[in-house]
């Protein structure tokens, strides 16, 4: 998942979350099963007004138990005079329809180059191919008139050689004119 899919599952801005989290000591992974504690634990902090260190407790307390149960008892105990009753499959059920579209509308991809190729791989993949690595770092080290100078060479060379290719697929002419 993205960072703004993420934010999106959780229905959370992006800084909330980076600040939540490291407030609280945490790694983020941006993966849909943290966007379900985080959903979690912005409810109890925003929506019930409970701290972060709070709220992060009874997410995990709500976690523990299964996501199809109606009525989910968090708090001290569960003989508490006072205790917060969540309905674990309404929220769970919020939670992926949230996530759903999350993944599907959620941002624009990252920019830049997949994070997977290295450099060494693309030298790898360059000499497997047929590049001359030595050669290209050769011409590096050489001052750029050099290299202007080569390119011209090189240019005109290409040039006379497309002339006479041109000169000699020349459709010879008749003798009668026609």
């Amino acid at each position: 998942m993205t960072r703004s899919q993420f934010s999106l599952a959780v229905n959370a801005d992006e800084k909330w979350i980076e600040n939540s989290a490291r407030l609280l000591g945490l790694s983020l992974r941006y993966t849909p099963e943290d966007s379900t504690w985080m959903g979690l634990l912005r409810l109890f902090n925003h929506t019930l007004g409970f701290t972060l260190s709070h709220s992060a407790q009874l997410a995990t307390e709500a976690l523990t138990h299964k996501p199809s149960e109606r009525e989910v008892k968090l708090g001290p105990s569960s003989t508490s005079e006072v205790s917060i009753v969540l309905d674990a499959a309404r929220y769970h059920s919020w939670h992926n329809a949230a996530l759903s579209a999350a993944l599907i509308m959620g941002g624009a991809r990252r920019r830049g180059r997949s994070p997977t190729l290295s450099k060494g791989d693309a030298l790898a993949r360059a000499i497997a191919y047929g590049i001359d690595l030595n050669a290209l770092r050769e011409g590096l080290m050489e001052s750029p008139a050099t290299r202007l100078h080569r390119l011209q060479q090189n240019a005109e060379f290409i040039g006379g050689m497309k002339t006479a290719a041109a000169s000699r697929h020349r459709p010879a002419r008749s003798k009668s004119g026609k």
